[in-house]
């Protein structure tokens, strides 16, 4: 998902950009608590029947279930935020903040679109003095597209303001 929040000049401001979470904690903990009760119920009437070792592993898989959500609800937590300054491009990520931060200079970074990406998904990279850094690689193709085109626009239209009349 991508929010872009430009300022009236059209060249600067700032991108969000999250990945599309398929479902939120609340309604994973719900599904979890769903799981473990079916899960004991089974355990129950299998130890009615003499199969004492189910239970454990009742037990087992869902603590194995919820560590596994818990795990894709924290990758598909991340996101990114591009800051357009008349001086700089401001590439922040990190789940809950900005754990991680990287300054390019405008006018000596470069935008780079890669077309052999995973499931032939295009990979957008920023590249300037040997650092890159790629963006949005959580991205399903459409909307890697409409990162791409609004990233387009808004170095044309830096570009236009930056060449003297």
């Amino acid at each position: 998902m991508i929010t872009p929040t430009l300022n009236p000049d059209g060249y600067t401001g700032h991108i969000l950009i999250e990945p599309n979470r398929p479902i939120s904690w609340h309604d994973n903990i719900r599904f979890i608590k769903f799981f473990a009760l079916l899960s004991f119920l089974i355990g129950v009437i299998a130890m009615y029947h003499g199969f004492f070792l189910v239970m454990p592993f009742s037990g087992l898989e869902v603590i194995i279930l919820a560590i596994c959500l818990y795990l894709v609800f924290k990758r598909y937590s991340t996101c990114q935020v591009i800051y357009f300054t008349p001086v700089s491009v401001v590439i922040e990520w990190g789940e809950t903040g900005a754990d991680k931060r990287v300054v390019y200079q405008r006018h000596w970074s470069k935008f780079h679109v890669d077309n052999k990406g995973n499931y032939n998904i295009p990979r957008l990279n920023i590249n300037s003095k040997g650092k890159t850094t790629e963006i949005g690689a959580f991205l399903n193709f459409e909307d890697k597209l409409v990162l791409i085109n609004l990233i387009k626009t808004l170095t044309a239209k830096f570009r236009k303001q930056a060449q003297p009349d």
